[in-house]
């Protein structure tokens, strides 16, 4: 039956007023929210070290060099997890670089369930609490002190409430263990008075514009000697629960609330998330550099896939019977995600955290020592109801100027789909980091409205394969890969709060250097995109990851090295632990028998101490760094070079002092 004209009328009408109603909510939304401080930063201003390389050790319970093996399948008993546990610290270095007699040492435990017995996955599973304890003790022949230490965010202010996520946890049975008795360590809820904190200002090295750099923390945790953090690995909705996300629990609720972004009387609390945006990531960055993490011991026995808690009616425990450590807390969140098949680049607490220099993100400098990950990885059931947090879009650009216009068609550059910019030059910017996964043009453009603009990057594909786009804007865009458009968008789209990415599309992509090309249009206020490069996963359980292997990057040097031919033969150089705290194993192998040097240098290239000057045959080689000059004096903090020469072979690798 045709619709009479009057109908029609007034379905036109009610179209109208539904897309007016739209553009003046996102233009509200885009005024309050989106001009903000913090939202972007230029990346020359981040400047951590990069090339740093660690150990991480990775040991189920059926590991071959056990005394004895366990099924994945089954609960292991206690002895049995205290030797996973040694074995972990065991073969990533030991603890001799980490602890020292006298130390004062704190062990972040992860506590969230009020009613959680150990083992459940909620909580860091006593146990594994309890062998490090033992372990700690018996290193420092007993000249120690020992603080378990948590501020679980899920009590309330009631202080049986607090207490009774201990007691249920399991953790004040471990007072009156035997097999601890004489062992100096102490419970402590760091949700304490006011009268126990402390402010830190991180200047520029804080990320969360809410906070102005300052965050209040538990005095207990600035005056430890060693901090350990001691995760349980899970599902969140920042991606995982891991060594990093485990210190928003640093975050007191004294001064932040109960739950941590309730705010008190001090304070209006965290800002997990406002209207668009989202500050967790920094919250987690910012607390974990406060925290200045020396070593992680990752309790993967029960795990948890979909959400942080144990779900008794959607039941969501995976057992994976695994112990994870090492002292580089981004290459351990590198590798626990790896262990839930997540690719690392999508959780954006451990790409930001590499930026600022907490650790490295890079596979090629982690070297996995234990078990072969590929053998203990299973693929988890991510969290649906963080829709659009999986898959983080490509946060670095290389953007245009603001050209004026309220069309998206005209080629506001000549030759739009073949541009290759260089940054920095003929009127674009240097590369800018976004630090959400919605690009926040807006901003960046001070509020301009009626333009368009382009985004340029590279991206790097390990292989010709079928991938899909997933896409987020407000108003027009345009996407060109390699010179060929592969998308198009007319309209307006209206974000919702956790709906970052509304399209997916099916795309082609070729091994090697590839060119991005997104081209936007603002006219009616929230000027902003998100795109990121997936695996085509049929399930919405498991998709959203990121190509694994995909880059992207604005310099095309680096895309350069990553697709220079690596098969032949090269000198492979690591060192750790990096940072030195006091000693570093360097570890460097040679591909012909040689005249070999190793020498360190400080970044001015003043020569700063000779280690090696030998013929060595080809092959692995180990020297130790003691941190120290030529004549023997230890060497101020700071960043220095290792460089080593065999050859037509050299290599180097930047060393942080602490």
């Amino acid at each position: 039956m045709r619709t009479s004209s009057g109908n029609r009328k007034i379905i036109w009408i009610l179209i109208a007023i539904v897309a007016l109603s739209a553009i003046c909510w996102d233009l509200a939304t885009s005024k309050k929210y989106s001009v903000e401080e913090g939202t972007f930063r230029y990346e020359s201003d981040f400047d951590a070290i990069t090339s740093a390389t660690t150990k991480v050790a990775v040991i189920p319970s059926d590991y071959q060099e056990l005394s004895s093996q366990v099924s994945r399948s089954v609960n292991p008993g206690y002895e049995h997890v205290e030797e996973m546990v040694r074995k972990a610290i065991e073969l990533q270095g030991g603890l001799d670089w980490v602890i020292s007699k006298g130390d004062k040492v704190m062990l972040k435990v992860n506590l969230v369930g009020e009613d959680s017995p150990s083992g459940q996955g909620e909580n860091t599973d006593v146990r594994v609490v309890k062998a490090l304890i033992k372990i700690i003790d018996e290193h420092t022949e007993g000249d120690v002190e020992i603080l378990v230490a948590e501020g679980t965010a899920r009590s309330n202010d009631d202080p049986e409430a607090v207490s009774s996520v201990w007691d249920n946890s399991g953790y004040q049975d471990l007072l009156t263990d035997s097999l601890l008795s004489g062992i100096n360590f102490s419970l402590i809820n760091i949700n304490q008075t006011i009268d126990d904190l402390e402010a830190v200002n991180l200047g520029n090295l804080g990320t969360a514009a809410p906070h102005n750099k300052t965050y209040y923390v538990h005095n207990a945790e600035l005056d430890a000697d060693v901090y350990i953090s001691i995760p349980v690995l899970k599902i969140h909705d920042t991606g995982i629960t891991s060594a990093l996300k485990n210190q928003i629990g640093t975050a007191p609720a004294a001064y932040y609330g109960y739950n941590k972004c309730a705010g008190t009387q001090h304070y209006g609390g965290l800002v997990h998330d406002v209207a668009h945006r989202r500050w967790t990531t920094e919250e987690i960055v910012d607390l974990s550099t406060i925290a200045d993490i020396d070593f992680v011991v990752v309790d993967a026995l029960m795990c948890l896939e979909t959400y942080k808690a144990y779900d008794k009616y959607n039941p969501n425990q995976v057992r994976f019977n695994t112990i994870i450590a090492g002292a580089d807390p981004v290459a351990v969140d590198h590798i626990c995600a790896k262990l839930f098949c997540l690719n690392p680049d999508d959780i954006a607490h451990i790409t930001l955290a590499e930026k600022i220099g907490l650790g490295t993100n890079n596979p090629d400098q982690i070297e996995i020592t234990g078990a072969n990950i590929n053998d203990v990885k299973k693929q988890v059931k991510k969290n649906l109801a963080a829709n659009g947090l999986f898959g983080q879009s490509n946060r670095t650009w290389v953007l245009s100027q603001a050209f004026s216009g309220t069309e998206i068609t005209p080629q506001y550059i000549e030759n739009e789909a073949t541009l290759e910019p260089v940054a920095g030059e003929n009127n674009w910017s240097q590369p800018v980091y976004f630090f959400d996964d919605r690009i926040d043009l807006l901003s960046y453009y001070n509020d301009q409205s009626d333009i368009v603009t382009y985004a340029f990057s590279y991206f790097y594909a390990p292989k010709d394969q079928e991938a899909e786009l997933w896409l987020g804007t407000h108003e027009d865009m345009y996407i060109y890969i390699n010179g060929e458009q592969v998308y198009s968008f007319s309209g307006i789209n209206v974000y919702g709060d956790n709906t970052i990415i509304t399209r997916k599309e099916k795309i082609n992509i070729k091994q090697g250097e590839n060119k991005l090309l997104v081209k936007t249009l603002n006219e009616y206020g929230d000027y902003s995109f998100a795109l990121n490069i997936c695996e085509v996963e049929a399930s919405t359980e498991y998709s959203g990851n990121r190509v694994d292997g995909l880059k992207f990057y604005t310099d095309k040097t680096a895309i350069n090295n990553l697709t220079e031919n690596s098969s032949g033969k090269e000198l492979i150089l690591r060192a750790y632990p990096n940072p030195v705290i006091s000693l570093a194993q360097i570890e460097f192998e040679i591909p012909v028998t040689s005249r070999t040097t190793v020498d360190i240098y400080d970044l001015s290239g003043k020569l700063i101490s000779s280690l090696l000057d030998n013929y060595l045959s080809a092959g692995l080689h180990t020297i130790n760094w003691e941190a120290r000059n030529q004549n023997g004096v230890n060497v101020n903090p700071g960043v220095y070079i290792c460089s080593v020469r065999s050859k037509n072979y050299v290599n180097n690798i930047k060393l942080l002092v602490k």
